[in-house]
């Protein structure tokens, strides 16, 4: 999901599939962004913040609707974040903080914006699928166990990375991107690992950010539980439901 949270979470209708020789980089792309989400999914998450000098933890679930492009998510613990939640409908997103009792919509000036002090943005949470559709596509090199994609962004596209570098596994799983801005600078690099079958879907459970002008600091996004393809109410997807507390769900 996230990445793209960011959430995040972002699945293929079958368990694995194959890299075929013929099959072009848009292709590609567009199977791990079906791998990395569902038509629905329902997901819970640990997300590890380390830094040099700390360390926190943040519990949280998930719905997904990708069809109707929205999610919800809602923190689980810690105790002092609990009930904080995110609704995204069309293109707008709103955050729900329970210590004000309120909700607000987060700006565009805000996408870049650390989520919950990771190294993930709420523009992750955003841009799921924009990759695909926003980007120009081309293999940079086949190796023996993946394939290199450059992913460029075309003119005038409201992204915000430049370009972003991606490594497929030929089994169809993503191994890595690497993201740099509009000048061409690396910013940041996420590693996929810890493949699982996971309610008959063989993905990475393990999402490792790190920020690259920061050595210090990462972001660990571990997928404990999830289920796929299965219908959600949808008044999940309202602002009302961001008032709700997690107890009463």
């Amino acid at each position: 999901m996230l990445l793209r949270l960011i959430i995040l979470c972002f699945f293929l209708s079958m368990p694995s599939w194959s890299i075929a020789a013929d099959v072009d980089a848009k292709t590609i792309i567009q199977k791990v962004q079906d791998l990395m989400r569902s038509h629905t999914s329902t997901a819970r998450y640990t997300m590890q913040i380390q830094t040099s000098d700390w360390q926190r933890s943040i519990s949280f679930q998930s719905w997904d609707e990708r069809i109707e492009n929205r999610f919800f998510i809602r923190v689980l613990s810690p105790r002092k974040e609990k009930d904080t939640a995110w609704l995204k409908s069309d293109k707008n997103l709103w955050m729900y903080l329970p210590k004000l009792e309120r909700d607000i919509r987060i700006p565009a000036s805000m996408m870049l914006s650390s989520w919950m002090g990771s190294d993930f943005t709420n523009d992750d949470l955003v841009k799921m699928d924009s990759v695909v559709e926003d980007y120009k596509h081309r293999i940079l090199s086949q190796g023996k166990h993946s394939i290199t994609i450059e992913s460029t962004a075309k003119p005038d596209a409201p992204v915000v990375w430049g370009k972003i570098i991606h490594v497929v596994n030929y089994n169809g799983i993503p191994l890595s991107d690497d993201y740099y801005d509009e000048h061409g600078v690396h910013i940041r690099h996420l590693v996929f690992s810890e493949v699982r079958m996971m309610d008959g879907r063989r993905i990475p459970t393990l999402w490792s950010m790190q920020p690259l002008n920061d050595k210090g600091k990462k972001t660990l996004l571990k997928l404990e539980e999830a289920t796929f393809d299965k219908p959600i109410a949808g008044h999940i997807f309202t602002r009302a439901n961001l008032r709700r507390a997690s107890s009463r769900r």
